[in-house]
């Protein structure tokens, strides 16, 4: 009796565990694209802006015509190059975690697919 009580204290030890980082997921929304103009039309400097963008972790998959577009609305070039590398190293993480899983290593038909990326 005693083995299956340790196991119950085990569980309920790993639930309250789970529970805890469910607890802390909770975190502001990303800014939107136009919120991101308006603290740039507003001088916010570009350094303040990308603190948000990493304080909410954003990543936005932009295409050419929308990076053009925030840039002719007065988003700072800095800003645009960190939005751009935030989704290519999001991209990649990605990509090394469905590829390059130890669970995978010896799959050969799981590698080199290629990889389409379409805005959302």
């Amino acid at each position: 009796m005693h083995g299956l009580e340790r196991l119950w204290g085990l569980l309920a030890g790993l639930l309250i565990l789970v529970l805890a980082g469910c607890a802390g997921m909770d975190r502001r929304p990303p800014p939107s694209l136009e919120q991101v103009v308006d603290m740039s039309r507003a001088g916010t400097p570009p350094e303040e802006i990308i603190r948000e963008l990493q304080e909410t972790r954003a990543v936005y998959p932009l295409t050419g015509s929308q990076i053009a577009r925030l840039h002719e609305q007065g988003v700072p070039d800095t800003v645009l190059d960190y939005m751009q590398n935030v989704y290519m190293d999001r991209i990649r993480r990605e990509s090394r975690m469905s590829y390059d899983s130890p669970f995978w290593w010896n799959c050969l038909y799981c590698h080199h697919r290629p990889m389409i990326i379409a805005p959302y």
